[in-house]
C-alpha cells in the first residue's frame, strides 16, 4: 500500500510542469458601465504561478495575483478615483487561488477564492485552455459584483455605477521543467 501512495505522490509532482507566464501577451482588462458611458481598464502584471499537470490537467494549481497599482484605464482621473475606492493603500493586490478543477465539455470550471479589498470569495471561473508545443494559452471571461466585495460604488451626476463589472482575463504562458 505504501509503495502504491509512492508511486502516485511522485507521479504528481512529476508530472506538474511550472508555466513562465509571458506578460508581454498575459492580461486581465475589467469592463465597467454607468448611465452616461462605458469604460475599461486592465493590467498585464499577472504574478504568481501557475503549475500544469500534463497528465490530469484537474490536479494543475493556480495562484496569481495582480498589483493594483498596475490596473490602467488610459484616465489618470479615473484610474486615480479607483485606486482611492478600492483602497489601494490597504489592499495593493487582487488575487485568486484555485481549489479545484474540472473539466467541463471542451472547457474547464475553476474553483477557487479571490481576494479583493480585503474580502476573500469563493468564485467559479469557465476557462478556454489552448496547448500549442510549449505554449500554453487560458482565457476566461466572467462577472463579478463590487458590493460582494464590500466596494462602495462610485457615482457620476448622482448615478452610481453599475454593480457588475466583466472581467476578460488572457494568460500566455510557456511549459518548462
Amino acid at each position: 500500500m505504501k509503495k502504491i501512495v509512492l508511486i502516485l505522490l511522485y507521479s504528481f509532482v512529476f508530472s506538474q510542469t511550472n508555466i513562465q507566464i509571458d506578460l508581454d501577451k498575459s492580461y486581465l482588462n475589467y469592463y465597467g458601465d454607468h448611465a452616461a458611458h462605458k469604460w475599461s481598464g486592465g493590467s498585464n502584471q499577472i504574478m504568481g504561478s501557475f503549475l500544469y499537470n500534463e497528465l490530469n490537467p484537474e490536479l494543475s494549481i493556480v495562484d496569481l495575483y495582480i498589483p493594483v497599482i498596475s490596473i490602467d484605464s488610459k484616465n489618470s482621473n479615473r484610474d486615480s478615483n479607483m485606486l482611492d475606492v478600492i483602497e489601494d493603500y490597504f489592499y495593493p493586490v487582487v488575487s485568486f487561488k484555485s481549489y479545484k478543477i474540472q473539466r467541463k465539455g471542451n472547457r474547464y470550471q475553476i474553483d477557487g477564492a479571490m481576494d479583493f479589498h480585503g474580502v476573500k470569495k469563493e468564485i467559479s471561473v469557465p476557462v478556454d485552455l489552448q496547448i500549442n508545443d510549449n505554449m500554453i494559452i487560458v482565457e476566461s471571461i466572467f462577472n463579478i459584483k463590487l458590493t460582494d466585495y464590500n466596494i462602495k460604488r462610485p457615482s457620476l451626476l448622482t448615478i452610481k455605477i453599475k454593480d457588475t463589472i466583466k472581467i476578460k482575463f488572457y494568460l500566455v504562458g510557456y511549459l518548462r521543467d
